[in-house]
C-alpha cells in the first residue's frame, strides 16, 4: 500500500509542479525527512486536491432549500450540458469534483479513426505542412467522414472487413486505380499514426492486397494533343504571346515564352529572382506554394501564396543552360521592369511592380490557347513540350535531360514527360523510312508483274 502511495505522490508532484522524475523524487524525500511519511503523503494529497479545485470553473454554494452543497461538473464532450452535483458536506462535494477531474485525465485513449483523426491532422500539419494536411483532409471529407468504418474500434477491424470496405468505395465513387491509391494512402497513414501512438499493433490497411484491376474505372489516358503543343502550335503560341505583350505590356506573356526554353513548374517560374541568372545559367532553387492558416476551430483554410526556399523535390534544385532564345526573352523582361522603374528582386512583376503569382501565368496561357484554337493546356504542357523537344533532338543524354527536368530518375522523365510533338500525319515520311526502307524495291517489282 505504501509503495502505491509513494508512486502516486511522485506523479502528483510531477503534475502540479511540472517536475522531472528526479526533481519529484528529491522534493518527496525532502518532505518525508521533514514531516514523516504519513504526513508527507497527506500533504501531497491536499496539494493535489487544491490543484483540481483551482481548475473548477463553477461556484460551490450551500442551498438552504435542501441543506446540501451544490455545484456543476463541466461536460465531457462537446455539445453536452454541464451536470449538477450535490453533497451533504462541502468536503464530500470537493471529493466528487476531484474524482471527476482525475477520471477525465484517466479516460481511455481514442480508439477509433474518428477520434484520432483530429490529432493525426494536427500532427501532419506540423510534420509536413498545412498544405499537405489540407489535401489529406479533402480525402477524409470525401471518403471517410461519418462512415461506419471510422466509428469502429481499431482492434475490431479485420483485413477482410477493410478490403470489403475498399471495394465498396471503389464501386461507389467509380475510382480508378490511381484514385484508389490516393484514398488508401490516408488509411495507411492513419494506421501508422495509431501504431506510433500505441493505439494499434499492426497496420491492417497495408495488409490489404489483391484487388483485381477489373474493379477499377478505366483511367482516361490523354492523347499527346492534350499534353503537349504539337506541330506548329509552340511557334504559334509564342508569336501570339509576343504580340499580346506588345499590346498590353503584361510580362506574364514573356514568362510563358521564357518557360518554353526552361521547362519549369509554374511555381518555379514566378519565384525566379534576377540574382538567379548568370551569363549562361539560371539557378532554380525556390518555388511559390499556396499558403494555409489553421483557424481556432481547427479548420485549415487557404490564405494566399508564399515563397519557400526549396523545390518540389530535392532534385528540383538545379542549374539550367540559357539558350539564345532564353536570353532574348529574359532581356525583354528585365528591360520592361527597368522602363517601369521597378526594382524588385523578383523577375516577373505585375502592373504594380509586385511579384507575380502563378495565377497570372495560368490566366494568360488560357487566353493564348483560345487564340491559337488549341486544346486548353496548362503550364505543365509547356514543361512537357520543352522536355519532349530535348528528347526528340537526340542531342542530349538521358542524364542531361533528367537533370534539366529536375527529376530523381530518368524513368519518371521518360514515362510522364516524353511525348511526340508532331502528329502522325506530319510524320508520314519518317514512318515510310522506318517501315518500308527494306521492302520498297520488292513492292516495285510486284507492281511491274
Amino acid at each position: 500500500m505504501l509503495d502505491v502511495s509513494w508512486r502516486e505522490s511522485l506523479s502528483v508532484l510531477k503534475k502540479i509542479k511540472a517536475f522531472s522524475d528526479d526533481e519529484a523524487l528529491t522534493a518527496f524525500i525532502e518532505i518525508v525527512n521533514i514531516k514523516g511519511i504519513d504526513d508527507a503523503l497527506n500533504d501531497i494529497g491536499n496539494m493535489e486536491k487544491k490543484y483540481y479545485l483551482e481548475q473548477h470553473p463553477y461556484e460551490i454554494y450551500y442551498s438552504e432549500h435542501d441543506k446540501r452543497y451544490r455545484t456543476y461538473l463541466p461536460p465531457k464532450e462537446d455539445g453536452e450540458k454541464r451536470k449538477p452535483i450535490t453533497a451533504v458536506t462541502k468536503e464530500n462535494l470537493e471529493n466528487k469534483i476531484v474524482a471527476y477531474y482525475k477520471q477525465m485525465e484517466e479516460k481511455p485513449p481514442a480508439n477509433t479513426f474518428e477520434k484520432i483523426y483530429p490529432l493525426f491532422l494536427d500532427y501532419k500539419g506540423k510534420e509536413t505542412s498545412l498544405a499537405n494536411a489540407h489535401k489529406l483532409n479533402w480525402a477524409w471529407e470525401t471518403y471517410y467522414k461519418d462512415d461506419d468504418i471510422v466509428k469502429r474500434e481499431l482492434n475490431d477491424i479485420t483485413v477482410i472487413m477493410l478490403k470489403s470496405w475498399f471495394l465498396d468505395k471503389i464501386a461507389e465513387h467509380g475510382l480508378t486505380s490511381r484514385k484508389y491509391k490516393d484514398m488508401k494512402s490516408l488509411m495507411n497513414m492513419l494506421y501508422d499514426f495509431a501504431i506510433e501512438s500505441n493505439l494499434a499493433s499492426r497496420n491492417v490497411s497495408r495488409m490489404v492486397h489483391g484487388i483485381s484491376y477489373k474493379k477499377f474505372a478505366v483511367e482516361h489516358k490523354k492523347a499527346p494533343t492534350e499534353q503537349v503543343y504539337i506541330n506548329d502550335e509552340e511557334e504559334n503560341i509564342i508569336k501570339v504571346a509576343l504580340s499580346q505583350y506588345e499590346k498590353t505590356g503584361n510580362t506574364a506573356y514573356l514568362g510563358v515564352c521564357l518557360n518554353f526554353t526552361l521547362a519549369l513548374r509554374v511555381g518555379e517560374v514566378v519565384a525566379l529572382k534576377n540574382s538567379d541568372f548568370s551569363e549562361t545559367l539560371v539557378h532554380i532553387q525556390r518555388q511559390e506554394i499556396k499558403h494555409y492558416d489553421k483557424l481556432d476551430n481547427g479548420k485549415i483554410v487557404r490564405n494566399g501564396y508564399e515563397i519557400v526556399s526549396h523545390g518540389k523535390t530535392p532534385n528540383a534544385d538545379r542549374e539550367l543552360f540559357l539558350t539564345r532564345n532564353a536570353k532574348g526573352f529574359l532581356s525583354m523582361i528585365m528591360r520592361a521592369n527597368e522602363e517601369r522603374n521597378f526594382h524588385s528582386e523578383y523577375l516577373l512583376l505585375d502592373k504594380d511592380g509586385e511579384r507575380m503569382h502563378n495565377d497570372a501565368i495560368n490566366n494568360v496561357l488560357r487566353r493564348l490557347n483560345r487564340m491559337i484554337k488549341t486544346t486548353q493546356k496548362g503550364n505543365h504542357s509547356i514543361r512537357k513540350t520543352c522536355i519532349s523537344n530535348m528528347g526528340e533532338s537526340g542531342a542530349l543524354s538521358n542524364e542531361e535531360i533528367r537533370t534539366f527536368a529536375g527529376h530523381k530518375d530518368y524513368s519518371t522523365t521518360e514515362k510522364y514527360y516524353m511525348h511526340a510533338t508532331t502528329s502522325i500525319e506530319n510524320r508520314s515520311e519518317a514512318y515510310e523510312r522506318a517501315i518500308n526502307s527494306k521492302i520498297n524495291n520488292v513492292f516495285k517489282r510486284v507492281q511491274n508483274l
